[in-house]
């Protein structure tokens, strides 16, 4: 896995953020890409395999825009807010999860290979926005 990161990288939220990421990425080989970006479409910090690690702005644009149209189309339909995006491919599944990093809202991404069962890979997700909430600056 790479690292890929932008903004304030010696930050001890910063290195907070990717000892999480790092961890979740290293303890599970099926998950090949762990992004956080702002709501506006702005990446934060990326882990991904190889070939997807020159793309988190684009990442960063997908996420913030999925997690707006989830926001919008469950109170379209009078479900409250959206917790969770899930799009499931044909080769894994991808998460999608608002989260708040030092304060500020921000949507979590996660890509899974379709090894990793979808309650496993939901389960390790919700894990990861525990532990990325509870950073403070």
């Amino acid at each position: 896995m790479l690292d890929m990161t932008t903004q304030n990288e010696k930050s001890p939220a910063k290195i907070a953020l990717l000892g999480h990421m790092k961890a979740l990425c290293e303890a599970n080989r099926e998950i090949i890409l762990v992004s956080l970006c702002t709501t506006d479409g702005f990446p934060i910090s990326c882990f991904s395999i190889k070939e997807l690690s020159n793309q988190s702005d684009k990442f960063a644009a997908m996420s913030s825009t999925l997690s707006a149209l989830s926001d919008s189309s469950a109170a379209q339909m009078k479900q409250g807010k959206c917790d969770i995006t899930i799009v499931e491919a044909t080769s894994g599944n991808m998460l999608f999860v608002k989260t708040d990093y030092i304060g500020k809202p921000c949507v979590l991404t996660v890509v899974a290979q379709d090894k990793m069962a979808l309650a496993e890979a939901r389960y390790k997700t919700k894990k990861l926005i525990g532990e990325i909430s509870s950073i403070t600056e």
